[in-house]
This record gives structure tokens, sequence and C-alpha cells, in this order.
């Protein structure tokens, strides 16, 4: 198979069956170029458990260290602060804290922030400072994960868990991409996200 990156045929493809916690059966495939050495990973949940809501109100430092289980298929969301962390067709996999999802959203603040225009740019200095608060546990805020297939979690204390109804679960992305290859339609990939109106 040729590498994306070089495009020698070079490319080796592992496949390997695992179980995790919090996550259940999976498959991680690796590509690797014995060329150039372009690596790609990728972690296929292979278990579905149903539409779910996790809730969690952080009023203090000590909720920080609730852990966070995001699969590819999960959404994360911070209201107070406008944050959607929405699965996308190279969407990953991870497991983390609450402060290092703040940590990820701040990362992409400051991307944003480097070539912003002025206002853009104050925007961003308020934003990172309400999240540097809320890190510090001054600022209290909730953290919402969704998952259509319920393989993302948030385990901790005073976490409310709701079983999304098949409407709900709709609304969601799901970071899937599919090939169309019904006879008469045009054919090509499409992402299988909500149909917005």
């Amino acid at each position: 198979m040729p590498c994306i990156a070089c495009g020698e045929r070079k490319m080796i493809n592992t496949l390997t069956s695992l179980t995790l916690p919090y996550i259940g059966r999976a498959m991680q495939t690796t590509y690797v170029c014995g060329s150039c050495g372009f690596k790609h990973s990728d972690l296929i949940i292979l278990e579905n458990k149903g539409p779910t809501r996790f809730e969690l109100s952080v009023e203090s430092a000590r909720a920080l260290d609730s852990k966070i289980v995001r699969s590819n298929s999960g959404t994360i969301r911070i209201p107070e602060i406008g944050t959607n962390i929405e699965p996308g067709t190279a969407s990953e996999c991870f497991i983390t804290n609450v402060e290092g999802v703040l940590n990820r959203i701040s990362d992409v603040v400051s991307l944003v922030k480097m070539d912003a225009e002025q206002d853009v740019y104050e925007r961003c200095e308020r934003l990172l400072e309400r999240i540097d608060r809320m890190k510090e546990g001054n600022e209290p805020f909730h953290l919402v994960v969704e998952d259509p297939y319920g393989n993302s979690a948030i385990i901790g204390k005073d976490v409310s868990v709701t079983e999304l109804d098949e409407n709900q679960a709709r609304l969601l992305q799901t970071g899937e991409t599919t090939f169309n290859i019904s006879s008469g339609g045009p054919g090509g990939f499409m992402n299988t996200g909500p149909k917005r109106q």
C-alpha cells in the first residue's frame, strides 16, 4: 500500500484486538511507512452501549480529577464558555481528566489567538483567563459528555447519567464517514452526523 506522506509502497498495517478499561472491546490499527517513518494509529471501538449523556457540575478543584473517557464518537460540551468538542472523521479516543479537557481547549484558543485580529485576540485572552479560573477551581462550570453509542463517560463523584432517546441521539455527531454505493445515487463519501434543517 502506498504511503500517504511520501508515496512509497512501504506502508505496513498492523491490527491488534484489545480490551480496554472504561471502553471495552476495541481494535487498534497502526500504519507505519518503512520509507519515511510516517505513522498513523486509530482505535475502533467494537461495542455499542446505547446513547448516553453524562453531566458533571464542577464546583471545586477536587472535581477536576474526575476521569473523562472520550470515544471517537463522543461530544464534550462546556456550556458556560460555549465549547463543543464534536467528533469528526479524524476523531481520536482519549482518557484524561477534567483539567486535561480544559488544557486541550486552552491549547486550541492559544493557537487561534496567535494570528487573530485585535477583537478576536481580546476575546481569546478573556476566555483563557476564565479557563485558568476554572482550572484553579475558582469558577464553577458544567461538563457534559454525550455519545450516541455510549462508549464515552465521566467517571467520578456526583456524575449524572441519562439514557438518550432515539431523537436526541440522532442529533449527535458520530464522526463516521460512509461510502454511498446505492444504485442511481451520486456515490461518494458522506458524514453521518445530524441532518440540520
